[in-house]
């Protein structure tokens, strides 16, 4: 408990203010509330998750196009022949 606390007194909190529709408000006050949860430590978890996937999502994209760059392209016809020797058909 000790480590939880030290770590709470570490880290700087601040209030974040956002407009969300009512529904789903009143959805993850039910969640929380029947899985024993902090709506705070709930909305910065999936925060936290959100922005992983996110950055992981960016960090993709980036690499798909890096690839693309340097990517080999053929045309229709050359794929065509490229098909027909691979299945042995003439």
């Amino acid at each position: 408990m000790k480590g939880a606390v030290k770590e709470r007194e570490k880290t700087e909190e601040v209030a974040l203010g956002a407009r969300i529709p009512k529904e789903l408000k009143e959805r993850m006050n039910r969640f929380c509330l029947e899985h024993g949860l902090k709506m705070s430590h709930f909305v910065k978890r999936a925060l936290q998750d959100k922005l992983g996937e996110a950055e992981e999502e960016i960090k993709d994209v980036a690499m798909a196009r890096e690839r693309l760059a340097d990517a080999e392209f053929v045309t229709r016809e050359e794929y065509d022949r490229y098909i027909r020797r691979r299945l042995g058909k003439k």
